[in-house]
């Protein structure tokens, strides 16, 4: 939070001082909970300490995206904060909370806001992203493969199954996410980024997670249909999208990372091909770059899915490690280390400097990095 003092009006024979000023700071985060940690590289080590304050700074009644402006909670950062929640502070109940507030601030027809205000109530922002809604079901698995709550799994089995149905139809008669529906994929921030690859392999990513629901609630039926549905979007997104003269995903002619990567995280690729896919990515000058930590964690997840330990974590180093040279104590939401006024906004004061899709190293290093989690 930001506090600013305003001199009103002083006396000709005085100015004022302020001296001993104090503020009293809170957060949902326990770091008692959060075990003394280190992987013997300092680099690493300072990457995971600036992640979970970015995330403490964040935990609040609700995991905020921030605490500069809106202080929102938003679907997309709350499925990577309680990732890194899970391996320190552990604070499931929040996360449960958050799940239920999306889960109960819905649009009429079912599908899940991109966002939700607390207070004075809880009320679904007018915001609907196609991927964000997605990500509920991701998170709803993640959040029971900590806790087994069974309760949760009973409530919110049939929401997050409806986001899967939506997104479904959807669907054109090739299989394909139909225009109207790929404007509406955040993805990343940036005009130039075509995302319709993306939002394909976000719909296969997601009905992976929808079928490890299913098999929980032994919903044997339901299973059918989403395996069905997982291999003809794959058949679709290779036969649209897949150039092997390149040895890239192309989307709409443009070669991304971001294809790139979601492809890889939806498993288009056998394994041994993702890893070339990968190597070939990493070489990709042409294209829109990601803009954002939120996209850059998501190509380390591909990167380590691909087998590419080594480059993932050369990645982190360089990423966030060059918001920590330029002065980071908390990550920011937008980042280029060769372009540091980059903002989505028009001018980077607006930017957010502690913000929650940026905390994610601290996961990925206690989960994938370390031998001992």
């Amino acid at each position: 939070r930001y506090v600013q003092l305003s001199v009103i009006d002083t006396s000709p024979k005085y100015q004022v001082t302020v001296s001993h000023a104090e503020c009293r700071t809170e957060t949902s985060a326990d770091y008692s909970a959060a075990e003394p940690f280190s992987t013997g590289d300092a680099l690493l080590d300072r990457i995971y300490e600036v992640s979970l304050h970015t995330l403490a700074d964040c935990m609040q009644d609700v995991f905020e995206d921030g605490p500069k402006r809106d202080r929102r909670l938003w679907m997309g950062d709350l499925h990577l904060q309680a990732l890194t929640n899970y391996v320190s502070f552990r604070n499931y109940d929040l996360v449960k909370r958050c799940l239920y507030l999306f889960g109960g601030s819905r649009f009429p027809d079912g599908r899940i806001s991109a966002a939700v205000f607390t207070k004075p109530s809880p009320e679904a922002d007018d915001t609907y992203l196609f991927d964000y809604a997605l990500m509920f079901v991701v998170a709803l698995e993640e959040y029971l493969q900590e806790t087994d709550d069974r309760e949760a799994l009973d409530d919110l089995y049939d929401i997050a199954q409806e986001q899967i149905d939506y997104a479904l139809s959807c669907l054109n008669g090739d299989h394909l996410l139909t225009a109207e529906t790929i404007k509406d994929a955040f993805i990343d921030w940036g005009d130039d980024l075509d995302k319709s690859a993306c939002a394909q392999a976000v719909l296969i990513y997601a009905i992976r997670f929808a079928r490890l629901l299913a098999l929980r609630k032994n919903d044997l039926s339901r299973l059918k249909m989403l395996e069905e549905s997982e291999s003809e979007l794959k058949a679709a997104a290779l036969k649209e999208f897949w150039d092997p003269e390149s040895g890239l995903f192309v989307s709409n002619g443009q070669y991304s990372v971001a294809s790139q990567v979601w492809m890889v995280l939806a498993d288009v690729l056998p394994e041994d091909t993702a890893k070339t896919l990968m190597l070939n990515a990493l070489s990709l000058a042409e294209g829109p770059l990601m803009t954002t930590p939120y996209q850059h964690h998501f190509y380390l997840m591909a990167l380590l899915r691909a087998g590419l330990r080594e480059e993932a974590v050369t990645h982190m180093k360089d990423y966030w490690g060059s918001m920590l040279e330029a002065g980071a104590d908390t990550f920011w939401e937008c980042w280029d280390g060769k372009n540091p006024d980059l903002s989505p906004y028009g001018g980077n004061i607006v930017n957010s400097y502690c913000h929650a899709w940026s905390c994610t190293p601290a996961y990925i290093i206690r989960r994938y990095l370390t031998e001992d989690p």
